[in-house]
């Protein structure tokens, strides 16, 4: 099968792999092969204590078409999917050319997904954990992903104010505080699902690259209690309600500045009134 559309072609060579060509990724093929990165090989994920495996995309409208983060405001320039690895040349097609296949051979990808978390369900014992939105917001219990493993536990942050909490039993969602969201991020905690909220500080030495990690978090925001969200990435097995503090990881200077200037990211040095920050 071969489709075109927006500028890409996608052929499907059989059931286990594809190739993409055109777009943003000019006019070398792409293959698309497995879909689920390995855990440990995401600074995040690595740090969990059950296996787990994560789906990488594109973010946003960053293929030319579709929007995979329908919700992205303030976040865009900082999106971690530009850090690290996701600079790198190879990294970057692999995401795109994942992000095209999802939205132009919807049913190929969706095939070929089920398959591969039936396989790592079954050569895993115990609890196996599965991030899907890694850099994007897609409504993944939309397609049925989750009703078709429940064995796996599937976790993910979103900015759509409809989604928090225990979507289904093996579904967590974690809401995403943005700076613009300030009542959904409220009416989450109220409700007794939890919220993650991107802090920064100007303390010396705390600002861009391995520093940025150094920075404080608060110990409340808006009455509720902060956890530090950077000692694992597995979110389901978080006291709730609860805020899941974030370190403001910035590339450079530029998006740092930006993030900061969009009201993305908090300042933890705020004097706390009434237990909020």
């Amino acid at each position: 099968m071969i489709v075109k559309k927006h500028g890409y072609t996608v052929k499907i060579i059989n059931r286990n792999l594809a190739v993409v060509i055109g777009g943003k990724l000019g006019d070398q093929w792409q293959k698309v092969g497995r879909l689920l990165g390995k855990g440990d090989a995401n600074p995040k994920t690595a740090k969990n204590d059950v296996k787990t495996y994560g789906l990488s995309l594109y973010p946003e409208k960053g293929i030319g078409f579709g929007n995979i983060c329908p919700h992205a405001k303030t976040c865009v320039s900082s999106c971690l999917a530009h850090q690290g690895q996701g600079g790198m040349s190879s990294v970057l097609r692999a995401r795109v050319a994942k992000t095209v296949v999802y939205q132009l051979c919807r049913d190929w990808f969706l095939n070929k997904l089920n398959r591969e978390l039936h396989i790592r369900r079954k050569v895993n014992a115990g609890v196996v954990g599965v991030r899907l939105n890694m850099f994007s917001d897609i409504k993944w219990e939309t397609h049925s992903v989750m009703q078709n493993h429940p064995g796996i536990t599937f976790y993910d942050y979103s900015k759509n104010p409809n989604r928090h909490g225990w979507m289904l039993e093996n579904y967590h969602v974690t809401f995403s505080y943005d700076g613009q969201n300030d009542d959904a991020a409220v009416n989450a905690l109220e409700s007794g699902s939890n919220v993650s909220v991107v802090f920064y500080d100007n303390s010396p030495g705390a600002k861009c690259g391995k520093a940025a990690h150094r920075q404080i978090l608060p110990s409340w925001w808006q009455g509720f209690p902060v956890i530090d969200g950077g000692l694992t990435d597995w979110r389901p097995a978080d006291p709730s309600p609860c805020v899941v503090g974030l370190r403001l990881l910035a590339k450079t200077y530029d998006s740092r500045e930006s993030a900061i200037d969009s009201g993305f990211a908090v300042d933890n040095q705020l004097v706390a009134i009434g237990g909020e920050v």
